[in-house]
């Protein structure tokens, strides 16, 4: 018996030490919150490198918001990285469309490019919901599309189980713009998740690459690119990617190196 309880208390003994160790650990490391801070306040000093990678270490950790990739963006911005400036200002403005400020900064970063590839050529749905995004997100579309359909709801219940409800003419001519209305929304959002132009939009982070005919440094060379252009990625072979400039028609293979995904993970 007396054994047993050198026992026991040997393994409360252990398990408080380990359980002290693992508090003090997560008291001494720092908070997002302090990380972020402690970034912000390389970028004031003009270390804009060090910033850079501590925002990098942020979104690597899981942390991942419209002003995280906007201060990442003039991070790279003023340390003359023009191609992932571009980049975290674009995911940045995924997250926040209507952010004035983000879209400045990604016009100006643009501006700085060598090359000045203008948009074109896309569907008609993807045209659509470009446009969309730049006004609201997927999840606002969503919460929008909901509420409409509630309404429309409530009126068309309202107009069926009561017969003698108030100004029915009102609330008949409410229920049909709502219905109509959820409807276009419905579809608005299906297209938006259908046909985002970042699925498959990337960005040059080289400072210049030269696109080639075939994935592998054999093939000849067909054009240049520099850090910044946004290209369409068409397919991924074994460290290249196929890239196209927009609208289509100039197309070629890079190193996966020096195009990064605006999706992240993608």
């Amino acid at each position: 018996m007396k054994r047993f309880r050198q026992y026991a208390i040997a393994i409360v003994v252990g398990f408080g030490g380990a359980a002290a160790a693992v508090c003090a650990a997560f008291a001494q490391a720092p908070s997002p919150t302090d990380l972020m801070a402690e970034a912000n306040a390389q970028y004031e000093r003009g270390e804009f490198a060090d910033a850079a990678q501590q925002y990098e270490s942020l979104i690597d950790s899981g942390y991942e918001d419209a002003v995280l990739f906007y201060n990442l963006g003039n991070a790279y911005f003023k340390n003359g990285d023009l191609g992932r400036a571009v980049l975290n200002y674009l995911r940045a403005e995924e997250l926040s469309p209507r952010d004035s400020d983000i879209r400045a900064n990604l016009e100006l970063a643009r501006a700085r490019t060598v090359d000045q590839v203008e948009s074109g050529g896309e569907s008609l749905f993807a045209s659509v919901s470009a446009v969309a995004r730049r006004w609201v997100t997927v999840g606002e579309m969503g919460v929008l599309s909901l509420l409409l359909w509630i309404a429309s709801a409530v009126g068309i219940g309202a107009l069926i189980v009561w017969r003698g409800v108030p100004r029915r003419t009102a609330v008949r001519n409410g229920a049909i713009t709502a219905s109509v209305a959820t409807i276009l929304s419905f579809l608005l959002l299906l297209n938006m998740l259908y046909a985002n132009p970042n699925d498959d939009s990337g960005v040059i982070v080289a400072s210049t690459i030269e696109i080639v005919s075939g994935p592998g440094n054999q093939y000849e060379m067909e054009f240049t690119l520099h850090s910044g252009a946004q290209v369409q990625v068409v397919d991924t072979r074994q460290g290249w990617v196929r890239i196209a400039l927009p609208g289509g028609d100039l197309q070629g293979w890079a190193p996966s190196n020096a195009v990064e995904a605006v999706r992240r993970g993608g």
